[in-house]
């Protein structure tokens, strides 16, 4: 950011190459946040019955921190997809340690 404000000519152009794609032809960011948004993007992935809203949160910030295009995505759909057929093939219901299940039942139900 320093030498786009002291005006590099070939940062300047390197940045509106690489992030600007979408913003009109003199865009150059004013702060770090505004460079991030338009280069990370970063996900939270988790499930709504096993995530809390501390993590969540946590992730969010971080992401308003460094400026980053941020989704809050919930996969609980994506987990149970698998766990049903297992169940399906097996007659077992794997479940996680806090809901009784063993540890082995409990690292298997984390992957």
């Amino acid at each position: 950011m320093q030498a786009v404000k002291a005006g590099n000519n070939q940062v300047a152009q390197d940045v509106q190459r690489i992030a600007g794609a979408y913003e009109k032809e003199d865009w150059l960011p004013e702060t770090p946040q505004q460079l991030c948004h338009n280069l990370f993007h970063t996900i939270y992935v988790g499930m709504a019955t096993q995530s809390s809203q501390a993590t969540r949160s946590r992730a969010k910030e971080w992401s308003n921190a460094i400026g980053s295009y941020h989704v809050d995505l919930n996969i609980d759909d994506m987990y149970q997809a698998p766990v049903n057929s297992f169940q399906k093939a097996t007659g077992f219901e794997p479940r996680f340690k806090v809901d009784g299940g063993s540890m082995a039942e409990n690292i298997a139900s984390k992957y």
